[in-house]
Formats: structure tokens, sequence, C-alpha cells
């Protein structure tokens, strides 16, 4: 199956950001680096993960003097001291962090300063991947959620061999070649057109997925019934004017 031409969907993929991986000061002192690290640079696809880019920063530091011997599960990244979520992928990352908007006047800032850690995971915000599988994992999930929301079953998914899902997943590691993205686009849609398409069918459902910043205050269930159905729920706080309770089911 050939991947499909159309120019929004090749644009989306040919999306790339430049990074600027920078070596957290302390860490650098106490692992044994000599002299002063430079950064590495970086162009990743939008549509990557940093676990696709650990194996090579990770060389990178190590090649420069840094005295690793941990594994890579153990890297983890920061922007401006808050810790990056390694199964968002990256542009989604630099939209949050940076609260770009496409309409701004505003430049983002270009390339994307990132801070890379070799010590002390934040266990209390990061759920640590034990190898590259994870990630793989996580995504593959996303699939099947997507492919449920669209068909009312994932069959589609679980009809996948394991080399068209190890062929799904390696479309989106990182190459700075516009040869190799390309083969990519083609690796990737040649397994992803058999998942989107519907033979002449209308989905039931299109897959979205909504992200939220994580500064925003929570909200408890008291206060969406409050938001939603005012009349039966007058106050967001347990009260015994309310006119009905919610009753959670399975």
């Amino acid at each position: 199956m050939t991947a499909p031409q159309n120019p929004i969907t090749r644009a989306i993929w040919d999306g790339t950001l430049p990074i600027k991986f920078s070596l957290d000061g302390t860490e650098a002192a106490e692992l044994g680096a000599k002299i002063s690290v430079e950064p590495y640079f970086i162009e990743a696809p939008r549509c990557s993960y940093f676990p696709l880019l650990t194996s090579q920063i990770r060389k990178y530091f190590v090649d420069m003097a840094l005295n690793f011997i941990g594994d890579d599960a153990e890297i983890w990244y920061d922007v401006d001291g808050i810790p990056l979520k390694w199964h968002y992928p990256i542009g989604l990352l630099f939209d949050l962090h940076t609260g770009y908007r496409p309409d701004s006047n505003s430049p983002p800032p270009l390339p994307w300063p990132v801070t890379v850690h070799f010590k002390n995971f934040p266990l209390d915000k990061l759920i640590r991947a034990q190898a590259i599988d994870a990630t793989q994992d996580f995504f593959m999930s996303m699939i099947k959620e997507a492919d449920f929301l669209r068909n009312g079953s994932t069959k589609k998914v679980m009809n996948l061999s394991k080399n068209d899902q190890t062929q799904l997943w390696d479309g989106l590691w990182s190459s700075s070649s516009q040869k190799y993205r390309t083969e990519n686009y083609d690796r990737f849609w040649s397994v992803n057109y058999r998942l989107v398409i519907n033979d002449g069918q209308s989905p039931r459902h299109i897959p979205l997925r909504i992200y939220l910043p994580d500064n925003c205050n929570p909200l408890t269930l008291g206060e969406v019934l409050h938001q939603i159905l005012p009349d039966l729920f007058p106050s967001p706080l347990p009260t015994e004017n309310a006119f009905a309770a919610p009753v959670i089911h399975g």
C-alpha cells in the first residue's frame, strides 16, 4: 500500500523542531566532566518522542567525557525546571511549554533549549520508561484507542502482525536526512493506511485527543457537576441543597 500524497499529511509529517540539549551543570561535575560540555543540537521530527533520541544524546555526552554507566531509563529532560513527559510527542511538548501560537507576533525560542539529566529521576512527576519498548507500547495503546473510536472495535489493530506494529513504530524514528524522512513516511503510512481506511463507510467517530497544560487548577467532581448541571447542583461543594447525587457505575 503506497503512502498518501496529501500535501497536508506530508507537511505535518515533515514538521521538525531544532533543539539544543544542554547538560545540567551540577550533574556534569558530579559525573566527572573535566571540561565544559558543549550543547548537542538536533533537528527532531515533531511527531517523534524523546526516548527515540535518548541513545544518540547519551552517546554524545558520554563521548564528551561524561562518566555515566547507567541505562537510558535514567535519562530525563526538563524545560525551565519542569520535567518533560516522555510519552508526549516532541512537537506537542514544545507547544505546551512555550505557549506558542502560529498567529502570535512574538517568535518562539529556537532552537528550543532543553536540559538533559542523568541523575535524580523525578519519580513523583514522571513514569520511568524501563526500555524503549515501553514507549512503543504506550504508542500502540493510543492507536488502539483511536481504532476503537473510529470503528467500534480494535480489530484492525489486533490483526496487525508484529512486523506491522514494528514498522509503524519505526517510522517515527528521528532522522535529519530528507531521504530517510521520506522512507519513514512511506514505512509508517504503508501500515497506518490500513487502519484509517473505511472501505467507503463513514467512521463512527473522529478520534481526537485534547491535551491541557499541567498548571491548570484541578476540578473536583462537585465543581464539574455544578458547572454543567447548576439546577441540580447549586453549589460546587457537598451540600444538602443538591437535588441529585452522582453514582459511579462499574
